[in-house]
């Protein structure tokens, strides 16, 4: 059995996964696998810091390729 949490503003059950979010600078983009609290389909999802540190990652060096 997964653990679950509830959204604090949504009320959907979240699951723990990890999913595909694009991250956008400017004309660049790529895709992060970002693990997180997740609503079955579509939904606000939650992330710790240290989920987000991949996103976060390719969000710089994207935003150095567009310094360029």
């Amino acid at each position: 059995m997964s653990e679950t949490r509830i959204h604090p503003e949504t009320g959907q059950k979240l699951r723990r996964d990890t999913r595909p979010l694009m991250v956008y600078v400017g004309p660049f983009s790529r895709v992060v696998e970002v693990p997180g609290w997740y609503p079955d389909g579509h939904g606000d999802a939650i992330h710790s810091g240290e989920d987000l540190r991949a996103y976060n990652e390719a969000f710089m060096k994207l935003r150095g390729q567009s310094e360029r």
